[in-house]
């Protein structure tokens, strides 16, 4: 009989532990969307390119004018059609022979959109114009897996851009781990002080070669939260060091990553 009673006391054991698992998992679905969007990385992540664009500083003025009128046209004109989720054209602030003068981020709809985007390249190799390509001097183009992610609702009206490149010294599974635990909970800091609008990371596919292995890329609301940039960044490390995690990190002096060039960017839109 004792032995029954055992039995009996583990089935109804195993049993509420079903019901409470089938409670937490209708729970996990009651959850909404940007819940999961800031620590997990979307079901797309990996449908993105980050084409960077190269011209004389002569011919920026040029190259500029012909990104507004075609391609900005063109990607604007996937993204209405669902092939392109999302999309960033950034030109470089400032001229700068070691850096990029243009870049196009395109995160695309599905795996047959970015199949797609072959047709386009055979005609107009990185969506641009003839006029385009007489001015562009290099062109490179890196797929990419986009690790981390989260905006505000709310768009902002004259935003910067600032990106950030990096090669990377750990392996790809380390590296977001630190990213999680010591990059992240910054930028959350940052948006809460009301300075950025939005942060990605995202990682090289075929890091072999490249001159970055990890990318982020931040959205500043305008040019004063820029330039609170500073006092902003030393305002949320203060009040990270009380976590405990984070000022591990943060006092330990493992090499994780070197920043290479920054760059500061403006975004093109379609002319009018």
């Amino acid at each position: 009989m004792p032995n029954l009673h055992r039995i009996i006391m583990n089935l109804l054991s195993i049993r509420a532990i079903g019901r409470v698992f089938a409670i937490a998992v209708v729970l996990a679905g009651m959850l909404p969307p940007s819940a999961a969007r800031a620590t997990e990385p979307s079901d797309n992540d990996a449908l993105s390119l980050i084409i960077t664009y190269q011209t004389a500083p002569a011919n920026r003025p040029a190259l500029r004018h012909e990104l507004a009128q075609s391609t900005a046209r063109e990607l604007a004109r996937w993204k209405h059609a669902g092939r392109i989720r999302q999309y960033s054209l950034l030109f470089n602030r400032y001229a700068d022979s070691d850096n990029w003068d243009a870049m196009a981020l395109l995160t695309f709809a599905t795996p047959d959109d970015l199949y797609r985007w072959r047709t386009l390249e055979q005609a107009q190799p990185a969506a641009l114009s003839g006029k385009a390509l007489a001015v562009t001097t290099s062109i490179h183009t890196t797929p990419v897996d986009t690790k981390r992610a989260e905006a505000l609702d709310a768009k902002a009206v004259n935003p910067v851009y600032v990106v950030i490149p990096y090669k990377t010294l750990v392996s790809a599974g380390e590296y977001e781990k630190y990213a999680d635990a010591y990059v992240i909970p910054q930028f959350k800091g940052w948006m809460d002080e009301g300075v950025l609008s939005s942060y990605s990371l995202y990682t090289s596919q075929f890091p072999a070669g490249r001159q970055w292995t990890a990318m982020v890329l931040l959205q500043y609301k305008d040019e004063a939260a820029l330039s609170a940039r500073e006092a902003v960044v030393g305002k949320v490390r203060e009040r990270l060091t009380h976590n405990p995690e984070w000022k591990a990190l943060s006092d330990s002096k493992k090499n994780v990553r070197t920043e290479e060039q920054v760059v500061i960017a403006d975004p093109i839109a379609v002319s009018q």
